[in-house]
């Protein structure tokens, strides 16, 4: 990239933000994928409690409420913060695709802008050209 390039810049500018955008939807897809796991655990413990027996105390009866309150409890916590784990992995997902469309943008400027010059290049080594026949017609004429 040489010091003059603004568009050359923005493109370096776009691929660093499209990087950075990937690793913060990779770590927000992982934080997820832990959340869910967990709220597959807690069911699971939800699910591993003892069968109840026939007859229970009023003590083993509150007891067993408080159990069953405790386990929702961690139950819907989990899922609170499964939901917000979810949520910031779609919004990285979102800043992702937005980064990675800016970065594509910026590739195709840059594809146009060397399109531009080398059709200006070869333009200017036409006319060259052009002008380098003109001159030696002349001084064949004068010679």
């Amino acid at each position: 990239m040489r010091p003059g390039n603004p568009i050359g810049r923005l493109l370096r500018l776009r691929e660093i933000r499209e990087e950075q955008a990937r690793g913060a939807l990779a770590a927000a897809a992982k934080v997820a994928t832990e959340a869910g796991r967990t709220v597959d655990a807690r069911r699971e413990e939800y699910d591993a409690r003892p069968p109840l027996p026939e007859t229970l105390t009023p003590g083993q009866l509150r007891g067993l409420m408080l159990q069953g309150v405790r386990a929702h409890e961690l139950v819907a916590d989990a899922i609170v913060v499964y939901g917000e784990a979810l949520g910031h992995a779609d919004r990285a997902r979102a800043g992702w695709a937005s980064a990675s469309a800016d970065l594509k943008s910026a590739e195709k400027l840059d594809h146009r802008r060397r399109i531009e010059a080398d059709r200006l290049a070869r333009a200017a080594a036409e006319r060259a050209l052009d002008e380098l026949v003109l001159t030696l017609r002349n001084l064949r004429r004068w010679t």
